[in-house]
């Protein structure tokens, strides 16, 4: 039995969706800049272009900062730290919100047209996806995604873990991980303190740590070293592997 509230993030914590981001943002990418041009597959991306998209994937939060990397990358901008990502950002907030827009319905279109494929392009962390099965039959997992519902929906029935469609936060019901814990702890009647959230980039738990939620950096995806140096400077606790993980939950 389960006596606390746990939430977990999605991409890099329940699953690698690296690939399927990968080919959505460069097809979307062409769609905005009116080239008639389209991928379906990892093996079409030379060794140069995974690597560059790998090393700046992880500070991506939200479809519609993909329009950022793929400046970055198109621009060839050099991103030393968090800061000059931010700066980035700063400059192309206008475009954001369109780009989100663009990206989600070229999910939707691969995602319809290319079901099963389009699963398959995300590595689930299998005793994460365990895990979430014991927890959600016990009533006590939430999902707080940046990502959109229809694609967790999809992810979590092909793995066979039975939650709730109210149960998942995505990014149509949130404005950030702070705001989907203060909804969750609103409608849930738990205590901060009893309600666990698991996040891999360390930025969207600076909130919720300040504010007094029990949140965790997941470390099994290789979060970039620079948030790993954060959480230990902000004494906010790191999750190396899928034992300890099992050792919070199961121990309470």
């Amino acid at each position: 039995m389960f006596d606390k509230l746990y939430v977990f993030d999605f991409d890099g914590v329940v699953c690698d969706s690296t690939d399927e981001c990968m080919i959505t943002s460069w097809n979307t990418w062409q769609r905005w800049n009116r080239r008639d041009l389209k991928r379906r597959s990892v093996a079409e991306f030379s060794f140069e272009e995974k690597s560059e998209f790998r090393k700046l994937r992880p500070r991506v939060r939200g479809a519609g900062e993909y329009f950022i990397l793929n400046v970055i990358l198109e621009n060839k901008i050099k991103i030393e730290n968090q800061e000059d990502y931010e700066i980035q950002l700063g400059l192309h907030k206008e475009d954001i919100p369109k780009f989100k827009k663009l990206f989600l319905a070229e999910r939707q279109d691969f995602r319809k047209d290319h079901p099963k494929d389009w699963v398959l392009l995300h590595s689930v962390y299998q005793e994460v996806i365990d895990i979430l099965r014991e927890i959600s039959v016990e009533k006590k997992l939430y999902i707080a995604t940046l990502k959109d519902f229809l694609s967790i929906r999809m992810i979590l029935d092909f793995y066979n873990v039975d939650l709730p469609d109210e149960r998942i936060f995505d990014e149509s019901k949130i404005l950030n991980k702070f705001d989907a814990l203060k909804q969750i702890m609103k409608i849930s009647n738990f205590q901060k303190k009893d309600l666990v959230f698991f996040d891999d980039n360390v930025t969207h738990l600076y909130e919720s740590y300040a504010d007094g939620f029990n949140v965790y950096l997941t470390a099994w995806s290789n979060p970039i070293p620079e948030y790993l140096e954060e959480a230990i400077i902000k004494n906010i606790p790191i999750i190396k592997d899928f034992k300890q993980l099992d050792l919070i939950i199961n121990k309470g």
